[in-house]
C-alpha cells in the first residue's frame, strides 16, 4: 500500500471552477456584422452573404453540405447565437470540429453489417447541433457529421425539447462545451445534454445543408458572441520510458519496450497481476489505447487494494482480446453490470489491432467509450466516488495485453505566442540568416514563381519571404514552454524548406514533400536526422497544413543532470499519425543554442525558404 494518499479531483468537473470561469470571461464577438473577415467556406458552394447584420446562407443546387468556418479553434466555450432558418431546409452548427485532409474511409456499422462510408478531402466532420424545421422535433440535438453519422443527443423524442425550435422565427441558441460534457439549449429551454470524448478542441462552422433540384432556400444567423474558456488537454500518466507513477502487485509482470507498456502472465499464476497507479483520483476522465492479444484484462477505476488474489476490488471497464469489451464489471460486488452483447461489441472492438477506451466518472455517473462508440452508462451509482486506476492481468489465463497510452483529461494551460497581429514576442536568431524577412499578412503562394509566398496586406499568419537560402533568419518565441500539446498550420510553398523546434532545440521537419513515395528523414512529418515519417501525409504547396504534436520534455535533478530523455508522444500531420512514444536521446542540428533544458522557446527556421505559420496555440499540462 501507498502511505502517502493524494486525492486527484480535476477542475474539468467542478461546476464551481466553471461558473467562476463563465462568470470571468468575456464576450467576444465572432462576427462584426460587415464582413466574414475570420472565417472561412470549406465543404462545398453553398453561398454565404453578410446582410443587415446577418450572416445569410443560401444553397446551390448540387452542392455538398458548406459550412462557413471560424479560422481560429476553440476548445471550452459557451456559444451563443440567434438564426432563422427556411422551414424546407436543414442547417446546424459544427463545434470542435475538423477537415479531411485526404480522401478517407470511415467504417460505420448499421444493423450488423460494417459500411464503409467515404469522405472527400476538404470535408467537414464532427459534432453538429441541429437546427431543422419544427415539426422533425430535431432542432438542439447532436449529430456526429461525416464520421460517425449516427445521433449522440437526440431531442425527437423529448416532449419539451422536441418543441423548443419555432418556424419563421429568431431562435436563440446556446452551446456549452466544457471538458468532454456538451449541453444545448433553444430559447432557453434545455436540450442536448451528455458526455463525448472524441474531439475537445476544433473549429465552428454554419452549415448550409445540400438540398434538392429545384430547391433554393436561406439560413441567416446573427448575434454570434463566444465566452472563450480555455482548453482541456490529455495528460499523460505513462512517460512511455519507466513505470514511474505506478506499482504493481503479485502476478504476472509489466515491462516497457518501444514505449509500449507489455503486461503478461502464465495460466499457472493464480493471482490477478495489476499495475496501479501511485494517484487516488475522485472525478475525472481516463483514456488508454490498448491492444488485447490473449486473455482477459481491463481498466479499473476508483479501487482499493485489496489483499488478495485479485488485488483491488471496485469497478472495471472491460478489455478482452474477444468479448464484453466495453462493458462495465464489479469485482468483489455486483459482477456484471452491464454486459454488452456480442454483436454490439462487433460494433465497436477491432481485434487483433489499437482500440481506444475512455472512462469519464463524475460524481455517481459513469460513461465509457470504446473507438468513439458509447458502451456503457450508468446515473446516479451507488458505487465508490475514489479510488486508484489499475490495469489488469487476469489469473489462470495466459495473457498478454499492450498500452502505449494511458492519460488523463486536464484543464490546461493555453499560450498563444503569435497573436496573429504584430511579431512582437518573436526574436530572430542571430548569426542564423543575414536579415529578419518576417512580416504579418496573408501568404499566397506567387504565381509568376511558386517557390516563394508573397504577404498581401491583412493579418492571421507570419510570413518568411526569403528568396534564397540563408538570406533570412530562424525565428523564435520570447515565451518558453514544457510539456503539452503544440497545434500549428504551416504553408510551404513548392520546394521550400522549414522546420518547427520544440523547445528550440527538436526539429519536426517542414518541407514541400507533395507527391514523394519514399519518405526519409529530411522529409516531411520526419524528425529531422532522428525517424522519417512512415508515409506521406503533405498536401500541394501552397495549401495549409496542420501539425498536431504531443510533447514531453526531458528530466533534470537539482545538478542539473538528465535523468529521462525528451519523448514526442505522438506526431500528427493532417490528422494522420505519423510518430508516437519516439524517445529523444539527444537535440535535433540547428536549434538555438544546442543544449537540452526543461523549457525552451518554440522557433520556426528561416534560413532555408519561404514558410507561413498561422493558429499557433500551446496548451501545457
Amino acid at each position: 500500500m501507498i502511505a502517502n494518499r493524494k486525492v486527484l479531483i480535476f477542475s474539468v468537473f467542478c461546476i464551481g471552477t466553471f461558473s467562476v470561469l463563465a462568470k470571468e470571461a468575456s464576450w467576444e464577438t465572432l462576427f462584426d456584422g460587415k464582413s466574414l473577415a475570420g472565417w472561412e467556406v470549406r465543404g462545398g458552394v453553398a453561398q454565404y452573404r453578410v446582410e443587415d447584420g446577418c450572416i445569410v446562407g443560401k444553397t446551390v443546387e448540387g452542392s455538398p453540405n458548406t459550412f462557413l468556418c471560424t479560422m481560429k479553434e476553440y476548445g471550452d466555450f459557451i456559444l451563443e447565437f440567434d438564426v432563422r432558418c427556411d422551414p424546407k431546409l436543414n442547417s446546424g452548427v459544427q463545434i470542435r470540429s475538423h477537415i479531411y485532409y485526404h480522401d478517407t474511409v470511415f467504417p460505420i456499422w448499421r444493423d450488423g453489417q460494417r459500411i464503409d462510408n467515404k469522405h472527400k478531402a476538404g470535408d467537414v466532420y464532427g459534432y453538429q447541433v441541429e437546427i431543422a424545421s419544427a415539426e422533425t422535433g430535431t432542432s438542439g440535438g447532436v449529430w456526429d457529421e461525416a464520421r460517425k453519422g449516427m445521433w449522440l443527443d437526440a431531442t425527437s423524442q423529448d416532449p419539451v425539447a422536441s418543441k423548443a425550435f419555432n418556424n419563421g422565427e429568431w431562435n436563440h441558441y446556446r452551446i456549452e462545451c466544457i471538458g468532454p460534457r456538451i449541453r444545448t439549449f433553444i430559447n432557453d429551454i434545455p436540450c442536448a445534454d451528455f458526455v463525448d470524448t472524441s474531439d475537445v478542441s476544433g473549429f465552428i462552422g454554419l452549415q448550409v445543408h445540400s438540398v434538392s433540384r429545384g430547391l433554393t432556400a436561406e439560413v441567416r444567423w446573427k448575434n454570434l458572441r463566444i465566452k472563450d474558456l480555455g482548453r482541456h488537454v490529455w495528460k499523460p500518466l505513462f512517460d512511455g520510458q519507466t513505470l514511474d507513477g505506478w506499482h504493481t502487485l503479485p502476478g504476472g509482470s509489466w515491462q516497457v519496450k518501444n514505449g509500449i507498456l507489455i503486461g503478461s502472465s502464465l495460466a499457472t499464476e493464480t493471482k490477478h497481476g495489476l499495475l496501479v497507479s501511485d494517484e487516488v483520483f475522485g472525478d475525472f476522465v481516463a483514456s488508454v489505447r490498448f491492444k488485447a492479444v490473449k486473455g482477459n484484462s481491463g481498466l479499473y477505476f476508483r479501487v482499493e487494494e485489496s489483499g488478495d488474489a485479485v488485488g483491488v476490488h471496485g469497478f472495471q471497464a472491460e478489455i478482452d482480446g474477444a468479448n464484453d469489451v466495453g462493458g462495465l464489471y464489479e469485482t468483489a460486488g455486483r459482477a456484471w453490470v452491464i454486459q454488452p452483447k456480442p454483436e454490439e461489441v462487433a460494433t465497436w472492438f477491432k481485434p487483433g489491432d489499437w482500440n481506444t477506451m475512455t472512462v469519464y466518472a463524475r460524481g455517481q455517473d459513469i460513461v465509457v467509450h470504446v473507438n468513439g462508440y458509447k458502451t456503457a452508462e450508468l446515473k446516479n451509482d451507488p458505487g465508490r466516488l475514489e479510488g486508484r486506476l489499475a490495469l489488469q492481468l487476469h489469473g489462470n489465463q495466459d495473457m498478454e495485453v499492450q498500452f502505449r497510452d494511458v492519460s488523463i483529461l486536464v484543464r490546461g494551460k493555453v499560450s498563444e505566442p503569435f497573436n496573429g497581429k504584430d511579431l512582437d514576442n518573436w526574436i530572430a536568431k542571430p548569426g542564423s540568416g543575414k536579415e529578419n524577412l518576417w512580416v504579418v499578412g496573408i501568404p499566397e503562394m506567387n504565381k509568376d514563381n511558386p517557390k516563394q509566398l508573397i504577404a498581401k496586406n491583412g493579418v492571421g499568419a507570419m510570413i518568411n519571404l526569403t528568396k534564397e537560402h540563408g538570406q533570412s533568419q530562424d525565428f523564435y518565441s520570447r515565451q518558453t514552454f514544457g510539456s503539452g500539446r503544440f497545434e500549428v498550420e504551416v504553408m510551404v510553398p513548392q520546394g521550400s524548406n522549414s522546420g518547427v523546434y520544440l523547445m528550440g532545440e527538436y526539429e519536426v521537419q517542414v518541407l514541400d514533400s507533395f507527391g514523394r513515395e519514399r519518405m526519409g528523414s529530411g522529409d516531411m512529418g520526419a524528425i529531422y536526422g532522428a525517424a522519417p515519417p512512415p508515409f506521406n501525409a503533405n498536401t500541394p504547396p501552397g495549401t495549409w497544413q496542420k501539425y498536431v504534436i504531443d510533447w514531453q520534455t526531458p528530466v533534470f535533478n537539482d545538478k542539473p543532470e538528465k535523468i529521462k530523455n525528451a519523448r514526442f508522444i505522438r506526431v500528427q500531420l493532417n490528422g494522420q499519425m505519423l510518430h508516437e512514444s519516439l524517445v529523444m536521446p539527444n537535440q535535433t542540428p540547428g536549434g538555438v543554442d544546442g543544449r537540452e533544458k526543461p523549457v525552451g522557446p518554440l522557433m520556426f527556421q528561416g534560413n532555408h525558404g519561404s514558410v507561413a505559420y498561422r493558429n499557433i496555440i500551446v496548451t501545457e499540462w
